[in-house]
């Protein structure tokens, strides 16, 4: 196909569109609370130390947590799947705001939740419902055009990545926020940390549910593309 043609065609891909932009989104809010891990941990816990403990459990979590998200995904279907991965840390995410100095250890069951979150939407989930619009595009353009759609998905993963460090870094410099050797942050800069690692990241994780809720390849749906697809 013409480019100009297939990206209008994937443009029309009302599918893709959803999940492209709930995958945006939670990348966003992803993106955000990482290069804020740390300070959080610095700043808020005075637990600097320790850092490498939590980020720990966050892992293993989350690889821990890909076979469970493949067995709901099988038995609710992978998008309801999906939506329920961003409502988890959606709603998980606002308790960091409740930790303070010398509560690192109650910070491990908000992560052990963050990371099994992850596991579902942060890869597995998402790239199994992206072969199902690629499907839907093969049957509109009578193209395997899986390439395409790959690239597309790498750029608005890695315009996210930085779009989202950015919201995080530039936000705390306009609350006047200091890191280093001599800083000195007070309760209003120490709030707008918290803030923008805790409840903040939920506004687009809980979008991106919204944006998936109303999915329309659905496991009966992705049968009969495959049946159409193998006529």
């Amino acid at each position: 196909l013409p480019v100009l043609k297939g990206l209008r065609l994937m443009w029309e891909n009302g599918p893709f569109k959803r999940l492209v932009l709930s995958f945006m989104l939670s990348s966003i809010g992803l993106a955000i609370t990482t290069p804020l891990y740390i300070f959080f941990i610095k700043y808020v816990l005075n637990a600097e130390a320790q850092a490498p403990y939590m980020l720990m459990f966050f892992y293993a979590a989350s690889l821990l947590s890909i076979p469970a998200w493949m067995a709901l995904a099988r038995r609710v279907g992978k998008h309801p799947a999906y939506m329920a991965s961003f409502v988890l840390i959606g709603c998980a995410h606002p308790f960091y705001l409740l930790l303070g100095e010398g509560d690192f250890w109650w910070m491990l069951p908000i992560t052990l939740a963050t990371g099994i979150a992850a596991g579902g939407f942060s890869a597995m989930l998402p790239n199994a419902m992206k072969a199902d619009v690629i499907d839907l595009d093969e049957l509109s353009s009578g193209e395997n055009r899986a390439a395409f759609f790959f690239s597309s998905w790498s750029f608005a993963q890695k315009f996210c990545g930085s779009f989202g460090g950015a919201i995080a870094i530039f936000g705390l410099a306009i609350f006047g926020f200091q890191t280093g050797p001599d800083a000195i942050n007070g309760p209003d800069e120490l709030f707008a940390l918290r803030f923008l690692f805790s409840p903040f990241p939920s506004i687009f994780y809980l979008g991106a549910a919204l944006m998936i809720w109303k999915y329309p390849i659905t496991e009966a749906r992705d049968a009969e593309i495959h049946a159409q697809l193998e006529q």
